[in-house]
């Protein structure tokens, strides 16, 4: 039992020492710019299937219940004022540009901070690596669409189950969907969970350490989920801001889930610690102490050089 608890003690202590609270800031801060864009491309990959509309419908419902009715609103404005120009070959190519390098925003820097939490860096920056970063991050995206088509999917298979439910046995068929919506919501957050922890930073990690972190976070998520609809609900901290409380609103919930997500992310490391995974960088990055020992050189240097500067400025003035 003391070794668990230890593994939780060594979590919450690395969480802190990474500055969650400040990387969440910072992903909050890229996400609100981020999103409109995010939702944009994730509502054509799913709406390909079922229909924007239908989808972009289905999507601010689903927010609806998480951020607000009103905040919901003001996001799906911010949707629709998203414009993709088709005048001209060109100027459809450089709106779609501007739209997946504002859609990967909030993952690339997303990224940085799951490396910084296992102690990688990139080995050199370039636009190559800019490039490799926004795929991955574009690649996120595209899960995302996909488990949401699976989403749609999986409801309709639902809904087919409680009309025939509904037939045979009509006093299961609320708590028996129920149950299926509740497993399902489950397995499709832990699914994107893993897929975050494994696939996003710079290192090599086995699915099976990737989904205990995720179901974890998991279960935080749920937790954290039905604490602030309580909290926002009773006390609602958004309204001495007036006309932006809906945009303040919604950086409060992603400042809220990237917490929950840099303490999975930080269990995730421990976990495999602790099951003494041998977890490498990747080919394109490599241990970030690397790095700091080259850049503490640097920093020698430039305060000895200040040294014999501010040395020759007092020989000066004892001159004087």
């Amino acid at each position: 039992m003391k070794k668990y608890v230890r593994l939780l003690k060594s979590t919450y202590e690395s969480w802190m020492k990474n500055d969650a609270f400040e990387q969440s800031a910072v992903i909050a801060y890229y996400t609100i710019f981020s999103l409109p864009s995010l939702l944009v491309v994730i509502i054509a990959i799913a709406g390909y299937f079922f229909g924007k509309s239908t989808v972009q419908g289905e999507i601010i419902d689903q927010l609806s219940m998480v951020i607000g009715e009103s905040s919901a609103a003001s996001l799906e404005k911010m949707i629709s004022n998203v414009n993709v120009d088709d005048g001209s070959m060109l100027g459809l190519a450089v709106s779609i540009g501007v739209l997946i390098f504002g859609a990967t925003g909030a993952f690339f820097k997303l990224k940085k901070s799951m490396n910084k939490i296992w102690g990688v860096r990139e080995k050199k920056s370039g636009i190559l690596i800019m490039l490799l970063d926004r795929a991955i991050s574009m690649g996120m995206i595209f899960l995302i669409g996909l488990l949401i088509i699976t989403s749609f999917v999986i409801t309709a298979v639902i809904t087919m189950l409680g009309d025939f439910i509904e037939i045979y046995a009509p006093a299961l068929t609320s708590g028996v969907l129920k149950l299926f919506n509740l497993g399902f919501s489950w397995l499709l957050l832990t699914f994107l969970f893993a897929a975050v922890f494994k696939l996003l930073p710079d290192i090599k990690l086995r699915w099976r350490i990737a989904f205990t972190g995720a179901t974890l976070t998991t279960v935080l998520f749920l937790l954290a989920e039905f604490g602030l609809n309580i909290y926002f609900s009773k006390s609602n901290p958004t309204s001495v801001f007036g006309g932006a409380s809906s945009v303040i609103l919604i950086m409060l919930w992603i400042y809220y889930f990237c917490l929950i997500l840099f303490l999975g992310a930080e269990f995730t490391v421990q976990y495999a610690l602790f099951k003494n995974e041998k977890i490498k960088p990747n080919r394109f990055s490599e241990p970030a102490f690397i790095q700091s020992l080259d850049e503490l050189k640097k920093d020698k240097i430039y305060m000895e050089e200040r040294k014999k500067l501010m040395e020759g400025m007092k020989f000066e003035e004892d001159e004087d």
